[in-house]
């Protein structure tokens, strides 16, 4: 029997254990799958974390990554892991070995204690950049990675790790190569406030002003975190279970950062009737002229058939809404 009946209703309540569930995207999909009734155990490696009160519904567990014994216990009783736990960029990049500890052997343990505890599904969520930086041309699931970046050849190590248990038949699991996700975090203590978007719709409220850091005609791919939520849903009713479970997912369209950021600042003219000023930190008549990019989506929206939404308009209104009210409270 399926979790789900063709209309969605709920049939069985599944529980599904979502590490890294603390932070912007793992707290959206733990909100999610909440409210589509869902079981939902949060894991976290500190043993002070305390869940916000948007998912004061779901289990806080610890679990050590270096030990499968404790990730076990964690998986006890969970139908599906989405595994979100890793070392971001920066700290990738300022302690490699940290990297590999955590989003390689770290993930590695993880398979294990699943395998370990039965679960039935392990749904990873990997990058677009184990492909190469910067992302150029188009590239699509057939293209081989060249991951140049000690945070996406981590990725791209636990991405071997899960296919081979998978090959295995150890479990059944799916990977996700994740564009850009943009939309609003549980929390503004969230660490997400560093990306680019996120910057952006903040430096627009707080400061009335955007400031590009990085080349402005620098394309990226950006998908909201409700279409990520709907997929992530897809991939777990279904428990996709393709020869070759690598999928691209993002909205399939690019916007350049500059283009991005005007369209931001519209928004504000929109919501809150002023225009932020957009500048460079550099003179853009000396940067490099970025070439064009293209996700390939295809692989993903074949395999659910239907198109990921690639409107990003209400996304963005709830993060600046969001900093809009925090910066009245201050």
């Amino acid at each position: 029997m399926g979790i789900w009946t063709s209309s969605l209703e709920k049939v069985i309540k599944k529980t599904i254990l979502i590490t890294g569930g603390l932070g912007c995207l793992g707290g959206r999909l733990g909100q999610y799958f909440l409210n589509k009734g869902f079981r939902v155990k949060i894991s976290s490696s500190r043993r002070n974390a305390k869940l916000p009160d948007e998912l004061k519904s779901c289990l806080l567990v610890y679990a050590d990554f270096d030990k499968v014994n404790s990730l076990a216990s964690a998986c006890l009783g969970v139908d599906f892991v989405v595994h979100l736990a890793t070392v971001n960029s920066k700290q990738s990049q300022d302690n490699p070995e940290l990297a590999i500890k955590v989003n390689g052997v770290g993930t590695y343990n993880l398979i294990q204690a699943c395998v370990k505890s039965k679960v039935k599904y392990f749904l990873y969520f990997s990058t677009a950049h184990v492909y190469k930086s910067p992302l150029i041309g188009e590239i699509n699931e057939e293209k081989l990675p060249r991951p140049e970046h000690p945070y996406s050849i981590t990725h791209r190590l636990a991405e071997d790790f899960l296919l081979e248990s998978i090959g295995r038949k150890n479990i059944k699991g799916g990977i996700i190569r994740l564009s850009n996700s943009i939309g609003l975090p549980l929390t503004k203590e969230n660490s997400c406030w560093t990306l680019f978007v996120n910057d952006v719709c903040k430096q627009a409220i707080f400061n009335k002003s955007i400031v590009i850091t990085s080349n402005p005609d620098s394309e990226r791919d950006f998908i909201s975190i409700d279409s990520v939520c709907k997929v992530s849903e897809y991939f777990l009713s279904n428990q996709l279970d393709a020869d070759y479970p690598v999928f691209n997912v993002g909205s399939g369209t690019s916007y350049s950062l500059l283009q991005m950021a005007r369209m931001i600042a519209d928004r504000c003219d929109k919501l809150f009737g002023f225009h932020p000023k957009i500048s460079f930190l550099k003179d853009d008549s000396n940067l490099k002229k970025i070439q064009k990019f293209k996700y390939g989506i295809d692989k993903i929206t074949l395999e659910m058939g239907y198109a990921i939404n690639n409107d990003l308009t209400s996304s963005i209104d709830e993060v600046l809404n969001f900093c809009h009210t925090m910066h009245g409270n201050k």
